[in-house]
């Protein structure tokens, strides 16, 4: 019971705090060291949308086979889009180890199959 009890609270709390997912090691970005991110998609506004749409293209720039056209599909604009949520420069995510980065990403496709 009193497991059952934690899972709701932590559930509560990732609901209320946006999705929180912990990097396996540290990354220095700027002198700053960040162990986590808070990735707050629903405080997003339309024109943070729009941003992600350019920041996008800059973050692809000089990337070969990269269709725009299914940029909702691709890597590069979740990681994007999860900075955007997490109110970091998109180009730190370009540093994260493999595994934080597939866990970053999903975290972003997993919101935009909801809203869709």
């Amino acid at each position: 019971m009193v497991d059952q009890e934690k899972k709701i609270e932590d559930l509560t709390e990732v609901q209320q705090a946006g999705v929180v997912v912990k990097l396996s090691q540290p990354i220095l970005w700027e002198e700053v060291e960040h162990k986590e991110f808070h990735l707050n998609f629903d405080d997003l506004s339309g024109d943070d949308m729009i941003d992600v749409e350019g920041e996008f293209i800059d973050f692809i720039a000089g990337k070969k086979n990269v269709l725009i056209s299914m940029k909702v599909d691709h890597p590069a604009y979740h990681a994007v889009l999860a900075a955007k949520a997490a109110g970091v420069h998109p180009n730190i995510m370009k540093k994260l180890k493999a595994p934080d980065f597939v866990k970053v990403t999903g975290a972003s496709k997993r919101f935009l199959n909801r809203m869709g």
